[in-house]
């Protein structure tokens, strides 16, 4: 039997709940501390993201809900599908530059080339029908990773039910000590913030408050500027040649 179908069947049958191990390999094979992607060798060696992939299209918490046994696996399940189905559409394109030359527009995120659970559907529906209005957490932004350069690190673990909430804080407390994503400058009274809060600044409510959650101050009368987003791909050394997007 071929190894990637030797995976699926542990992925499916190994235990009553959805196994992400297959995905947590991917991670920790082919991401850096940076969350660049090796997606060359990656390309080179799919095995493990293709069995993942596969077992994301035949069960999800919509179709098997006796995989996920709580709200906080179903949420793991949807984070852990999207950043695995991004990753998958640029492996099988690559080489590529960014994830904008893989459809007109914001092509990319609205084709319904995807499958979870028997069911297509696009990355866009799954960002905002689903993990948007389903679980209402805004930690869902800096877990969800589109490959490109300005979105979140992608983490090297998966996501699970069991450590999701700790998990989540984790990624967000990351970003939000990022230069990149966001950067006070007392002088001037101005915040330099990341795209991702101007796109979605309704799921965070008063910004003041949600930054201040995770110790981050804005000061009275503070001047917000969004930055540009970097759509290039996130893939081996792109930090590195972007002095300004680290840390």
């Amino acid at each position: 039997m071929p190894v990637f179908l030797l995976a699926i069947s542990a992925v499916i049958v190994s235990a009553s709940e959805f196994d992400h191990s297959a995905w947590d390999r991917v991670l920790k094979r082919h991401v850096n501390a940076l969350g660049e992607v090796d997606y060359a060798a990656l390309k080179a060696a799919p095995a493990d993201l293709d069995a993942y992939v596969m077992a994301l299209a035949q069960s999800s918490p919509d179709n098997r809900k006796d995989a996920f046994p709580a709200r906080q696996s179903e949420l793991a399940y949807w984070i852990n599908a999207y950043n695995a189905l991004a990753v998958k559409a640029v492996v099988k394109a690559y080489p590529v530059h960014s994830v904008r030359d893989l459809g007109m527009m914001y092509g990319f995120f609205r084709r319904k080339e995807h499958k979870l659970g028997g069911t297509a559907i696009s990355l866009h529906a799954l960002e905002d029908d689903i993990l948007r209005a389903r679980y209402q957490d805004p930690r869902i932004h800096f877990a969800i990773v589109c490959a490109s350069a300005s979105c979140p690190l992608l983490d090297r673990d998966a996501f699970q039910g069991a450590t999701l909430d700790a998990h989540l804080d984790r990624v967000t407390r990351r970003f939000l000590g990022e230069s990149r994503n966001v950067e006070i400058d007392g002088r001037s009274n101005t915040a330099s913030l990341s795209a991702i809060f101007e796109w979605y600044g309704k799921d965070f409510g008063p910004l003041p408050d949600y930054l201040a959650r995770y110790g981050v101050t804005l000061p009275a009368k503070t001047r917000i500027r969004y930055r540009p987003y970097d759509w290039s791909l996130n893939g081996a050394g792109s930090r590195g040649r972007r002095p300004d997007s680290w840390p």
